[in-house]
């Protein structure tokens, strides 16, 4: 916090949740720059045709036409112009093709250390985003992000594609399926009660009770999740149901980042107990 917040001279940052200030933009932009300038210009130019050519959709022969810092400008240009949402599309845009093999050789900074430096800004600037799992999604507690990478990179299949699924929906900025994320977050819980049980294709509800044999995991802690699958199993919440007229309690964001969190907080606990 700056002298001036401390003091009332200058009021808080509010939290930028479906919103972005000049100061994040450019702060974000100038990340970029010092990425980019750590890892030698050489690297840059297949990624810069693809912002060309793929994110603003432009004419493939301007590149071919005009040299490199042509094109680059062209792209600021660009960015500036560039509405919040779209901004944080360009990020995932950007880290995605960061990953292409021609610009993986000679990184100083590596890709990891890009999105530590991005979500330093996000905080900073008051930001309700972060990058999770290589996706930018609302949370910005710590402690939560690191609870859903760690679930969602176990290394079984059925719990990472679920999680990741969840991930990717809730990410979604333009289409707000907080229904399917939820339904995939309890979904990768499913699979991670059937994975220590050795069981396929068992009901979460069903796995619970058997997994209660397990003295290192204490009953209560398996019937509270229990009442949680209930609830997602209930027909007014509409959430493994289709909606109907009765339907009253359709999730929203709150309940979407509060699932999505509490899930990955307990396969973490579960896989850790049961000793996976």
């Amino acid at each position: 916090m700056s002298f001036s917040e401390r003091y009332g001279y200058e009021p808080k940052k509010p939290l930028q949740l479906e919103s972005m200030d000049d100061d994040l933009k450019m702060a974000i932009h100038n990340v970029l720059v010092e990425f980019e300038s750590s890892n030698g210009i050489q690297y840059y130019n297949i990624l810069y045709l693809k912002i060309w050519r793929d994110f603003y959709v432009q004419d493939a022969n301007d590149y071919y036409r005009y040299n490199y810092h042509i094109i680059k400008k062209g792209c600021e240009e660009k960015y500036n112009n560039l509405s919040w949402n779209r901004v944080y599309d360009f990020l995932e845009f950007y880290l995605n093709n960061v990953e292409l093999k021609e610009l993986n050789t000679g990184f100083d900074k590596s890709k990891t250390e890009l999105i530590e430096e991005l979500n330093a800004v996000f905080e900073k600037y008051n930001s309700a985003y972060r990058f999770v799992d290589n996706k930018i999604i609302p949370i910005t507690n710590q402690q939560e992000i690191k609870a859903i990478e760690e679930a969602a990179n176990t290394g079984k299949k059925a719990i990472d594609y679920h999680l990741k699924r969840a991930i990717e929906i809730f990410a979604n900025k333009e289409h707000k399926d907080y229904v399917n994320t939820i339904k995939e977050a309890i979904s990768a819980v499913e699979a991670t009660v059937n994975f220590i049980n050795n069981t396929e294709g068992t009901t979460l509800g069903d796995a619970l009770e058997k997994l209660k044999e397990k003295k290192s995991i204490h009953p209560a802690l398996c019937d509270a999740f229990k009442k949680i699958y209930g609830y997602t199993s209930d027909k007014k919440s509409g959430i493994r149901h289709c909606i109907f007229d009765g339907t009253d309690c359709i999730p929203d964001f709150t309940d979407a980042k509060y699932m999505l969190v509490a899930c990955s907080a307990f396969i973490n606990y579960l896989l850790s107990k049961a000793k996976i």
